[in-house]
């Protein structure tokens, strides 16, 4: 018996350990190790927004970018009003340029090789995988116009790749290639410009073929070689994929293999140059307590919480999502803050772009409540993770990261919504609640609600999303003849509705609001004020 407590003792310490190490660097802490921290003075911008900039010399642009960002931001692109926005929050002044010709004057590189690629190729990503894993600077170069310009710099050219635009598997064949075991770019060679700049300043595999994440580990497939990279529990996989169902087939394949998933961001461009140490801007985990009690009304009433989906799409929070520039329907919409309601967001954002963060944080109003968007560090199908340990290192990270934005609810996207699969994530003392969605539909729970850990996982109800599911009209009609709608001491007494992006903007939630009220048996509240009340009142 004595020897058999020791073992037991020494696996128990050996598991603690291993969790420690897992939790000792957190999401994208290998790309800012040697960085010089937070925010810069000064930021030169290229103005591509007002410049006519050929691909070509964007992407030689970004990828110098990510080098130099290895050590702090100096240099990013600006193609539209909104990647100015976010530029502003890292850097205290920025200086105009126009050319891949007045950034190699003004921000001189001695060091610098170029390796020559095919645009539009697997050439391109061979391209931007070997400078990710050079120790000195590598532009990408796909055009004779850029190499002119970088040989007049005196920049000669490392590589020519082009006769790789047919391989996909040039990087991983290559021996003396190291590339990051917790961070992998998925990037389509068409669209070459994002993310290369992260690639570069995280050292990066950056890989695509034909996008199809497709799990076949039988096979030397590009997606499991690539995937097979990657530390489990302490890795994700950035971009998006094509194929048939990339949504599907890339987030099932990364979390199959062991990755936190995937982080949408085939479009989010300087994503290297945001990526600043997060404590240096303020922001680390705070232990938010939950929100105070809202009083309830005398009699009984159904509690509806609108949450706005898609947060989890970094990409489309770095661009649309947040414009400044008119009245888009969501953040910036005119109509935000007359309702409560929730808003999902990636809390990878803290690690990934925390002035990016903290600048949606300090705008939001008292009627918006952040909330953890689709499933958490990362868009993963949770109960595809192949082990225990893998889920217990990523509920470890989302519950890191939602300390740090201050969120409380999670919400979890299966390929299968049974609420037990949200154990490990409720086992974590900050997350009060799952807010639970079908892959297919969102709202195939109808409203069903368990307790797991003696905490809420409540399902979505009625979509408001056209015209698939329910528009203002239809979704109203739906909620006024539910049955036992003012019994609180069950499911029936509360909806969580899922508000379809794409479809639905925030007049929209305004508008359903406004038909409730005049009803008078409808109470709108915040997502946190619906779990607290569910967690109140249903008999379990």
């Amino acid at each position: 018996a004595s020897t058999r407590m020791k073992l037991n003792l020494a696996l128990s310490a050996i598991a603690l350990l291993s969790q420690a190490l897992l939790l000792e660097g957190h999401l994208f802490s290998s790309c800012t190790d040697g960085s010089s921290g937070g925010k810069v003075d000064n930021l030169l911008i290229v103005r591509a927004d007002k410049a006519s900039l050929t691909t070509s010399e964007k992407l030689a642009i970004s990828t110098y970018s990510g080098y130099l960002a290895r050590t702090s931001p100096q240099l990013a692109l600006v193609t539209k009003p909104e990647d100015l926005a976010w530029l502003n929050t890292i850097s205290e002044t920025t200086t105009d340029s126009n050319s891949l010709d007045d950034v190699l004057s003004m921000l001189p590189c001695d060091k610098c090789t170029y390796v020559l690629c095919e645009i539009g190729s697997n050439s391109t990503s061979a391209g931007i995988s070997f400078a990710s894993a050079s120790k000195d600077p590598v532009i990408v170069a796909t055009s004779d116009e850029v190499v002119t310009v970088l040989e007049a710099h005196g920049i000669t050219m490392n590589l020519n790749l082009t006769d790789t635009s047919d391989d996909a598997f040039w990087a991983l064949d290559q021996s003396d290639l190291v590339f990051s075991n917790h961070v992998s770019i998925l990037q389509n060679v068409n669209n070459p410009v994002p993310l290369s700049d992260l690639s570069v300043k995280c050292g990066a595999l950056n890989w695509w073929g034909e996008g199809d994440c497709e799990k076949d580990p039988q096979l030397p497939s590009l997606p499991a070689r690539a995937l097979n990279l990657l530390t489990p529990g302490e890795s994700v996989v950035l971009g998006w994929g094509g194929g048939d169902d990339p949504e599907w087939d890339c987030v099932h394949a990364s979390t199959s293999y062991g990755s936190f998933g995937m982080i949408a961001t085939d479009q989010a461009i300087n994503a290297g140059v945001l990526n600043i140490d997060a404590e240096s801007v303020g922001l680390t985990p705070q232990k938010r307590k939950p929100a105070a009690p809202q009083d309830p009304d005398e009699s009984p009433k159904h509690t509806i919480s609108f949450v706005m989906s898609d947060g989890d799409n970094v990409q489309w929070i770095l661009n649309d999502w947040s414009a400044e520039t008119g009245n888009n329907g969501w953040w910036s919409s005119e109509d935000r803050g007359k309702v409560k309601m929730g808003w999902t967001l990636s809390p990878s954002l803290g690690s990934l772009a925390p002035t990016v963060l903290k600048a949606i944080l300090d705008g939001a109003t008292e009627n918006d409540q952040i909330i953890a968007g689709p499933s958490g560090a990362a868009y993963a199908f949770v109960n595809d993770f192949p082990d225990d340990a893998t889920f217990d290192a990523f509920s470890a990270e989302t519950s890191y990261l939602m300390d740090m934005a201050g969120m409380r609810i999670v919400n979890v996207l299966n390929d299968e919504g049974w609420a037990e699969s949200t154990k490990n994530l409720l086992e974590q003392d900050n997350i009060d609640g799952v807010f639970l969605y079908e892959y297919n539909g969102y709202s195939e729970l109808e409203g069903a609600i368990s307790f797991v850990n003696n905490k809420p996982v409540v399902g979505g109800r009625f979509n408001l999303w056209s015209p698939n599911f329910y528009n203002v009209t239809t979704l109203v009609t739906a909620l006024a003849e539910l049955p036992n709608l003012t019994d609180i001491t069950s499911s029936d007494g509360y909806t969580v509705i899922p508000v379809h992006a794409w479809s639905h903007n925030v007049t929209d939630i305004v508008e359903a609001a406004q038909l409730l009220e005049e009803d008078g048996r409808f109470d709108i509240v915040l997502p946190e004020e619906l779990l607290r009340r569910v967690a109140e009142n249903v008999i379990q």
